[in-house]
């Protein structure tokens, strides 16, 4: 997952010609219909669950470019319009793709413009065609999905029209009858798609796909997803996308602390380091949030019950706010009124040193800054069994 692993050069900015991709190994060759002359389309490594800088940005000219670069493994690719989220190539040294597709443009709720490519097909790489044949496939999640949201649609429109979670409305919608078949459809769809994807994983366990469909079919990994990791093959597990899956899913070793970092507590004022607080402490929980996120907005009660029981005997809280917007986060401290030391990443890279992938990440940590348990473990329930027993 450290960016010298990667095996590709950086080259931004330019325009391949036939000469330039001989001088590569492997290459791909795009010709994209509905867009500019000067339009920049990117290649970006993808599966790293890190935001990657593109390998390569070339400018088309007549809907076509080429990209060119070295690859010694199998490797996942996003290939798009700069700025938008592109598609997914797989592709192995000496390959030379060839990719068609229909660009159309489209805003988001925001009313940012970006671009899809429909249609988007891909010759001349024996490496994606086995990726394509291998994956799970998502159309027939997506049908469900569709069919599922059309049967409900109605009482979606009640839930969303609700006045907010707290209301009685709101609140009488979700102990009906229609709520509970909803969700048991929910449950049903989601649990098409783990059955989809573990089948794949299981049938490509000894081979780099098998990881790559584990990377590739979630944005995010969470303990959920340990079995999957568990049923690759040791040879496996040792792949590129196998030791990222394990970084991200094995717990740290309780003989290494983990990583110091200077913040501001916004409620004092004071700058602070998470190092002194763990030495001051017997057990400091961390808590990488946002104000847009629902699930950590949920969980800060419980983090001030238990803050409220244990305080006085060695416990504290450090709440790091990944938000970009300032005002978005003084408003949800408002709100939230967090009691315990707090600040926003902002540009110090904060969660980055901390590889957060999803919200809320959490952490217990003992005195030396050794994880004692995260994420699921110390939400809900399990945070309140585990200071229990620890304390």
């Amino acid at each position: 997952m450290n960016l010298k692993n990667l095996l590709l050069p950086l080259v931004v900015g330019f325009s391949m010609t036939g000469v330039e991709a001989e001088a590569q190994n492997t290459s791909v060759a795009i010709d994209v219909k509905g867009l500019e002359d000067g339009t920049e389309m990117t290649l970006t490594l993808t599966g790293t669950y890190r935001q990657e800088e593109p390998i390569q940005t070339v400018e088309l000219k007549n809907g076509k470019a080429v990209f060119a670069f070295d690859v010694e493994e199998p490797r996942g690719y996003r290939l798009g319009v700069k700025g938008s989220s592109g598609e997914t190539i797989v592709l192995d040294k000496g390959e030379k793709a060839e990719v068609s597709a229909v660009a159309e443009k489209r805003q988001n709720n925001q009313g940012k413009t970006y671009v899809v490519l429909n249609d988007f097909t891909v010759k001349g790489s024996a490496t994606h065609d086995k990726f394509v044949a291998q994956r799970p496939n998502r159309k027939l999640v997506d049908a469900a999905y569709e069919k599922m949201y059309k049967d409900n649609e109605a009482f979606v429109a009640k839930l969303a029209a609700a006045p907010g979670r707290d209301s009685e409305e709101y609140k009488a919608l979700v102990s009906s009858p229609e709520y509970e078949q909803y969700a048991r459809r929910q449950d049903e769809v989601a649990q098409m798609s783990v059955d989809m994807i573990r089948a794949a994983v299981e049938a490509n366990r000894d081979s780099w796909l098998g990881a790559f469909i584990i990377v590739n079919s979630h944005w995010y990994l969470t303990e959920d997803q340990l079995p999957l990791y568990e049923a690759l093959s040791a040879e496996t597990k040792q792949s590129f996308y196998g030791k990222i899956i394990g970084k991200q899913l094995v717990p740290e070793s309780m003989a290494e602390s983990m990583p110091d970092f200077e913040f501001t507590d916004h409620v004092t004022g004071k700058s602070m380091r998470l190092h002194e607080i763990c030495r001051q402490n017997k057990y400091v929980l961390i808590d990488f949030w946002a104000s847009w996120c629902g699930p950590c907005r949920r969980e800060i009660p419980n983090f001030k019950a238990q803050y409220e029981l244990y305080k006085d005997k060695g416990f504290q809280v450090v709440s790091i706010s990944a938000d970009q917007s300032e005002t978005d986060w003084l408003k949800a401290l408002n709100e939230e009124k967090l009691e315990w030391p707090n600040d926003r990443d902002g540009e110090k890279g904060i969660c980055k040193l901390y590889n957060v992938q999803f919200y809320p990440t959490v952490y217990l940590l003992d005195s030396q800054a050794r994880v004692v348990a995260s994420n699921n473990s110390v939400r809900g329930e399990a945070l309140r069994t585990k200071l229990a027993e620890l304390f």
